[in-house]
């Protein structure tokens, strides 16, 4: 949907607020949703695809020294605490997941994916997806479900969005 990447750039508009994504999984995806709102410029001040370790230790020199696992809030949560460090934002979205189309290497299933939102004075909130649950006849032999890549990435940057929708308006 459209309308979470719409009402976000709403918000930081009304409210002269910047903001920022670090995302692994979403591919890029959040970045451009928030690019193509009219004004983004005013905004919108950079994003990074940081889709492996030795990427998130070059692009983001702030991050801890001993990272938490990928596909968890607080991995999802250091990202955007050390972009929103970088870039001197208010707010930063992180995002760590699994696309597919099969486990990571901790044996973390497709569709699974955490997202954060960093704002002003350590406020944070921080959110887990699940693929769907539905029981396939591949699951009677303990495959995971078939998440598409594509959707997964979809699903991913959307919810990314929105929870930094739901950040802005508890505000």
């Amino acid at each position: 949907m459209a309308q979470s990447a719409k009402r976000l750039a709403e918000l930081l508009k009304a409210r002269s607020l910047t903001i920022a994504v670090a995302e692994t999984s979403a591919g890029g995806l959040v970045a451009s949703k928030l690019l193509a709102r009219p004004g983004a410029s005013g905004f919108f001040r950079g994003g990074i695809v940081c889709y492996s370790a030795q990427a998130k230790r070059a692009l983001l020199p702030g991050l801890p020294e001993k990272l938490a696992p990928t596909a968890t809030e607080k991995h999802a949560l250091q990202l955007a605490v050390a972009l929103r460090e970088l870039l001197e934002v208010d707010y930063a979205i992180g995002e760590s997941g699994v696309a597919g189309p099969s486990k990571n290497s901790r044996g973390i299933a497709p569709g699974v994916d955490a997202v954060a939102v960093a704002g002003p004075d350590g406020a944070y909130l921080t959110r887990m997806l699940f693929p769907d649950t539905e029981l396939s006849a591949a699951d009677a032999y303990g495959q995971a479900p078939k998440v598409p890549r594509a959707d997964a990435m979809e699903k991913f940057s959307e919810s990314a969005l929105a929870l930094a929708v739901e950040a802005l308006e508890a505000t």
